[in-house]
């Protein structure tokens, strides 16, 4: 070949993706430095990056196994094919190219049979990988040119790097099989698809065939040093930092490992003044890589409470906006002047950068994260902007003020005296862990169990069961206080810490050791975040807890409810820390209750909006998010009663019988297991004329379906 053309093209495109990528990474390196260990349990890192990152096992989930399969193929053989690339680029350093590959193939090769064993499955491996990413490019050009899916974003970049893909399959094949011709070879059983490429050539001339051969070669070579450039440009940088991503994700606390990554968000340090982030550089190195890590495929946007009910958020939105601010401004980030070395101040995040709907939109529902196949952690970072928008600026959604004078006056959102906190219990003769005796659990009953006056109904039916199943229980009557979470995910950190810690030095102070909690946004932050103040404990959901009780026989359910039933999965109980399961088998456990499921379930259920503190803030923007999923829920219910009725569409919110196009009647129930999903679903419902469908907690079911021992 020639060695001279070979070492330029070599030198120049080397030589501008070292510049191109010393940039990206002089802009990250001066950006603040990651919270936690990313490099501790190797092993499971490791095992992540096999199984997410060249296992690809997030892009072949169920809702887009076709297309996964496809991109598997196209990244299979990109990692197949970088051995042969290897050998090309060899082969271009050296004048007698042809002897160069004989000699790869005999006599060495041959004169070592488990080498030429292990060279022909090489081969054989190689020329599979090539013949399905070719099949994997023509879908991903019907796909994107004919089906246009609302997930993809159109851009000519794809269609760019879909051209480049296949153009390195095509020229390896074309050059493959202009090497069989002058080896004499008419079929190799190691290279059936070159083969089969060469036999399609049979009838071309020798010269012509040795030029397209020629050019197939050098075409390869060129085409991965100008993909090699054209990736730190553009979507496709995924390809380059991917897989670092998926090794440096979060890992869940070996003590919870089900909790998903945004279970438990990092706890700054309040007295070094970590107040959130204001401007970029407030951002870590690794949400900047989280950044360069999105591939724009929009799986986290398919069941995104904002991006379908017409909210100015979607994650992949967010990333791309980000992203081009890191990388158009490079120079102000890596040194803090502008490209004529004059200072330059950064702008803020919120405002300037994203819009302060867009962040306070979040309902932090998790499925961005549950669906991302690179791990983007995108909550922690839109948090991190909330609290500087709450602790500095004191700009966010007027509701909000009142929730936090609540919470600080009185323990609750609600704004309610401490004093009537335990006004719920009624006569029941419920003990005090504060008035002495030794308890096994302690029943926390939440805000809304305490003062919503229909959650009162549920915490009155947990201890109903607890009471039958002669557990050993006491609350905290009138001294317990609200868990912080609202106030957290709304960017009051400070609140959130003052209330954490207070918690923790009184139940530690207790000798608490299990919690059952009713409310799934307790639940998380009690088990997930209050070990980072030193409040250990076992903390089971009443859901879970009934099921036990219920399995074990320490509760019969004998009253036949004949009634259709669907269940909505709360985010925080389910996405966020894998309950599905038990709320489900105590439903079932009750006698001729029917549980049909809504299309959008367990992994992928919708969330009812109340999430993220969006409790306490109204929706002035799109489709209101519970009215989408009461939606759902009473077209499920109906189809389950007349099957003749469309079963709704979940990714299609203008179904017929969508909002204010509903016709006919629904009855049933949907079932809960969370006070915000109880309000959302219940007001979602009666906003759409649903009156008939009724909301239960799954503890008021099972309460009312229980056979008691006393008279």
């Amino acid at each position: 070949m020639n060695p001279y053309f070979a070492a330029l093209i070599l030198l120049v495109g080397v030589g501008a993706f070292a510049v191109t990528m010393r940039g990206r990474v002089k802009a990250m390196r001066a950006l603040k430095s990651e919270p936690g260990n990313r490099l501790d349990r190797v092993g499971e890192r490791l095992k992540a990056l096999f199984t997410f990152g060249f296992g690809q096992k997030r892009m072949v989930d169920r809702e887009s196994r076709l297309p996964g399969l496809m991109h598997v193929f196209i990244f299979a053989a990109f990692l197949v094919l970088q051995l042969r690339s290897l050998f090309l680029f060899v082969m271009a350093f050296s004048s007698d190219a042809v002897g160069v590959l004989a000699n790869l193939e005999a006599p060495f090769w041959h004169e070592h049979e488990t080498l030429a064993l292990f060279y022909g499955g090489y081969l054989f491996t190689k020329d599979i990988a090539a013949g399905l990413a070719v099949l994997g490019v023509l879908y991903f050009l019907y796909l994107r040119v004919v089906v246009k899916p609302d997930r993809l974003t159109r851009s000519g970049e794809a269609l760019l790097i879909l051209g480049f893909i296949g153009g390195l399959m095509v020229t390896e094949l074309t050059f493959g099989a202009s090497m069989f011709r002058a080896h004499g070879v008419t079929w190799d059983r190691f290279e059936p698809v070159t083969s089969v490429v060469a036999t399609v050539l049979a009838g071309v001339g020798d010269e012509p065939l040795r030029y397209a051969g020629l050019a197939g070669f050098w075409g390869h070579l060129l085409i991965i040093l100008v993909f090699l450039n054209f990736l730190p440009r553009g979507k496709h940088f995924h390809v380059v930092v991917g897989l670092p991503n998926v090794f440096l994700k979060r890992l869940a606390d070996p003590e919870r490992p089900t909790a998903s990554s945004s279970a438990a968000l990092p706890t700054p340090n309040l007295e070094k003044e970590e107040f959130g982030a204001k401007v970029f550089t407030d951002l870590t190195w690794k949400q900047a890589l989280d950044l360069n890590s999105c591939t724009e495929c929009g799986r986290c946007t398919t069941h995104c409470p904002t991006a379908l009910t017409g909210k100015p958020l979607t994650h992949k939105a967010v990333n791309l906006s980000l992203k081009k601010f890191l990388w158009d401004n490079e120079q102000r980030l890596g040194t803090g002047k502008n490209e004529k070395g004059e200072a330059s101040e950064l702008p803020n995040l919120v405002g300037p950068v994203l819009e302060a709907d867009t962040v306070w939109a979040c309902t932090t529902c998790g499925w961005c994260e549950t669906a991302c196949p690179v791990f983007i952690e995108n909550v922690p970072r839109l948090i991190d902007m909330r609290r500087y928008q709450v602790q500095v600026e004191a700009q966010f959604p007027q509701e909000l003020q009142r929730v936090f004078e609540g919470m600080e006056r009185q323990g609750n959102p609600w704004g309610i005296g401490q004093d009537k906190r335990d006004e719920w219990e009624g006569d029941l003769p419920l003990p005090k862990w504060t008035e002495g005796g030794k308890y096994e659990y302690l029943f926390f009953v939440g805000c809304a169990g305490s003062y919503d006056d229909r959650m009162k109904k549920v915490s009155r039916s947990v201890a109903k069961i607890l009471t039958e199943a002669k557990i050993s229980f006491a609350t905290l009557g009138k001294e317990e206080a609200c868990t912080g979470d609202s106030a957290r995910r709304a960017g009051n950190e400070y609140l959130y810490q003052t209330l954490a810690k207070a918690n923790v030095e009184k139940w530690n102070g207790l000798s608490v050791k299990a919690v059952i909690t009713q409310c799934p946004h307790c639940f998380n932050t009690i088990r997930n975040e209050y070990p980072q103040f030193g409040g250990n404990y076992r903390v089971i959901s009443h859901t879970e807890f009934i099921n036990e009780l219920i399995k074990d026989k320490r509760i019969k359910l004998s009253k036949v409810m004949n009634e259709k039933l669907t269940y909505h999965d709360p985010c925080y109980l389910g996405r966020h820390n894998q309950v599905f399961e038990p709320p489900r088998e105590a439903l079932k456990a009750i006698p001729g209750l029917e549980v049909v499921e809504m299309q959008r379930s367990k992994r992928e259920s919708f969330c009812c909006g109340a999430g993220g503190a969006r409790m306490w803030m109204e929706e002035h923007i799109g489709t209101r998010i519970n009215h989408a999923r009461a939606n759902e829920a009473a077209l499920t219910l109906q189809h389950a009663a007349d099957p003749s009725t469309p079963y709704p569409d979940a990714t299609d919110l203008k179904h017929p019988g969508a909002v204010g196009e509903y016709k006919g009647p629904a009855k049933g129930i949907v079932a809960v297991a969370c006070p915000f999903c109880h309000t959302m679903v219940r007001d979602g419902l009666a906003d759409t004329q649903r009156e008939q469908v009724q909301v239960k907690d799954v503890a008021e079911l099972v309460a009312d379906a229980m056979e008691s021992s006393t008279p």
